[in-house]
């Protein structure tokens, strides 16, 4: 379905930029994307997605709001001890009408992930996307700085690109800066402005950002089946 003017409006001036177009537009709004995590890392990315179009935002989190997260921008001091789910999907409303918010549920049917987490969650979170063929990236953090693994379709798997740290969360303003990278990095794929999507590890340490393409270890699980 074409754009409204309504939608025009609203992202006229994203749709100026390079790669960019109607049609990559209704792709973002097309998408359907599963976050895991509500942490500092995926409130920033969740309010970058939500302004960029993308459709719908299923939620995947957990746990409670607690004060520390009122560096995640999505929840406010007065919010602690209530679900991070609940709070994230008010925030959303309120930030985009273009976008609708749901509590990830059976039945949803992703068209790619982000995952804000580390250590097991993490790990199965991306194992699912491989398993299911969708578009899914990472996005940890780690003291002062973390990395963004962004893993389409047959390409080397999370497990191949993940390299252990310290497990020490990063401050705010680097946590912000990961989940609006790993958000950016969807937003690029899904639009088709990058195409074809990369299978690439981004490191992010002291603000400065290095990229580099996935390798897939050998007798990885996620080989099977390729040339």
């Amino acid at each position: 379905m074409p754009l409204s003017d309504a939608e025009l409006a609203r992202f006229s001036r994203q749709l100026l930029l390079p790669g960019m177009s109607g049609l990559a537009q209704e792709r973002l709004r097309a998408a359907r994307i599963r976050v895991v995590g509500g942490g500092p890392i995926a409130g920033p990315a969740l309010l970058y997605l939500a302004a960029a179009g993308v459709g719908t935002l299923y939620l995947d989190d957990a746990a409670d709001v607690a004060p520390e997260d009122a560096a995640g921008w999505l929840y406010p001091p007065d919010r602690a001890g209530e679900a991070r789910v609940t709070a994230a999907l008010e925030a959303l409303k309120a930030a985009s009408s273009f976008a609708r918010a749901r509590i990830h549920a059976t039945g949803a049917e992703p068209t790619a992930a982000l995952v804000c987490a580390g250590g097991r969650l993490a790990r199965e979170a991306a194992e699912s996307a491989r398993l299911a063929g969708i578009l899914h990236a990472v996005a940890e953090g780690d003291e002062d700085g973390g990395a963004v693994v962004v893993v389409p379709p047959g390409a080397p798997c999370y497990s191949c690109a993940h390299r252990v740290g310290t497990g020490v969360a990063p401050p705010a303003p680097t946590a912000a800066a990961l989940g609006a990278l790993a958000a950016a990095e969807l937003v690029l794929a899904i639009s088709g402005a990058l195409s074809p999507p990369q299978g690439r590890r981004i490191d992010l340490g002291r603000g400065e950002p290095r990229s580099r393409p996935t390798t897939r270890l050998p007798g990885c699980a996620c080989g099977a089946g390729q040339a």
